[in-house]
């Protein structure tokens, strides 16, 4: 069992903060993010670690699997989403791997900063990313430790549930087929 500290706030009664914000170029397609139709997200890789990036571009795959997005990497301002390597500042206390801006909160770029000195292993980096992409498209943390979206740790079975499917079809449209052809076991998806 790996444990990992993600950050990210949901559920706040008060007015919400304004997103994290850092020297990042923006991205000028993040409303992309937010649309209920068939999407084509234009992805920046802005990140250092090659690792990393491999692992983010997996987790773009799998939810392509789940969504009726695709995604292209794009090295410009027309991009959807930005994956970073995030400062030091971003990430206190240091235990924290990744951080997600909100959709639903001011300033938001669609920007992900991995922190520099978390050492992940390259599955751990896909759980992360998968976690992290999941708040980009909206979805709150859960409480079900099963479910990639829990906040405290990822265990070696983790799965999208009930909650964070039907949560990502209140917001997005889900992948034909995705529940005709037996992808859903007991109304979860597992992660590789």
């Amino acid at each position: 069992m790996t444990f990992l500290l993600l950050l990210a706030s949901f559920g706040i009664a008060q007015a919400s903060p304004p997103n994290w914000s850092g020297n990042y170029p923006p991205c000028n397609r993040h409303p992309d993010l937010l649309t209920r139709d068939h999407v084509d997200l234009g992805v920046r890789i802005s990140t250092a670690n090659t690792s990393l990036a491999r692992q983010f571009a997996k987790a773009m795959d799998f939810w392509t699997g789940i969504l009726d997005l695709e995604w292209h990497q794009v090295d410009s301002p027309d991009c959807s989403i930005q994956l970073v390597d995030g400062t030091p500042e971003l990430f206190d206390p240091a235990a924290i791997a990744a951080r997600a801006q909100i959709p639903d909160r001011p300033a938001f770029q669609g920007w992900i900063a991995f922190n520099p000195v978390s050492r992940l292993t390259e599955h751990e980096m896909f759980l992360v990313s998968v976690h992290e992409i999941g708040h980009l498209l909206g979805l709150p943390h859960n409480p079900n430790g099963s479910s990639v979206m829990y906040f405290l740790k990822l265990d070696e079975s983790v799965s999208l549930d009930s909650a964070d499917l039907d949560a990502l079809a209140d917001r997005h449209k889900l992948r034909t087929g995705i529940f005709e052809k037996g992808a859903i076991t007991a109304g979860r998806i597992t992660l590789p």
